[in-house]
């Protein structure tokens, strides 16, 4: 039986506890090695859409470091804040990333860690969100699970909701919006067992 009814919940816990997350989560950048594969795709200075931005710290931190601008699109306030006092000449949007409307095209797309808190039917319906972001030659980076499933973990006592496709169908998607598949590693060592997918959108 599908839990995907406790996605709903997501962006309220994040709202209740954005500042003792962002406390727990630390700045330990164990995502450096794929901010380095993708910035690599990419020519910098560029424009990079962070989808689930957070407080900005450690991602968009380490992004803005390395000479690019950052728009950051998050569903809680308080991360917002964070990121508008951390970084305040970057560009930081109160939005839910399912809904989100920009006309600017961006050279880089990460939804790191936020991604994977969407239903099923939501996650499908973000890869043409993807698409409309992006122009040939961006790079799309995101995390999702391993395998086909639903998991349930824990945040402050919370029920914290994850969901993942087969990588057959994010393979598929991906393929469907144009873009073409650069990495893929499953519980990757090197990265705290993330599952990271690295992308480039190809001409039509």
């Amino acid at each position: 039986m599908t839990q995907e009814h406790l996605a709903e919940n997501i962006i309220e816990i994040y709202r209740q506890y954005g500042q003792q997350w962002t406390k727990l989560r630390g700045t330990d950048l164990y995502e450096k090695v794929w901010l380095d594969r993708f910035l690599a795709l990419i020519c910098v200075p560029s424009h990079i859409l962070d989808l689930g931005c957070g407080s900005a710290k450690p991602i968009a931190a380490y992004l803005i470091a390395q000479g690019c601008e950052i728009t950051g699109v998050d569903s809680a306030e308080v991360m917002i804040e964070m990121a508008q006092k951390h970084f305040p000449t970057q560009h930081w949007i109160q939005a839910d990333m399912r809904t989100f409307a920009s006309t600017q095209k961006f050279q880089g797309i990460v939804a790191w860690d936020s991604f994977f808190h969407l239903s099923k039917a939501d996650q499908r319906k973000m890869f043409a969100q993807f698409e409309s972001f992006a122009d040939i030659g961006t790079v799309l980076m995101f995390t999702s699970g391993p395998a086909d499933g639903e998991a349930i973990g824990e945040l402050f006592g919370e029920v914290l909701y994850h969901a993942s496709l087969a990588a057959e169908e994010y393979q598929s998607l991906l393929e469907q919006h144009g873009f073409q598949l650069i990495q893929m590693i499953a519980d990757d060592a090197e990265c705290a067992e993330h599952t990271v997918w690295l992308a480039q959108k190809q001409p039509q």
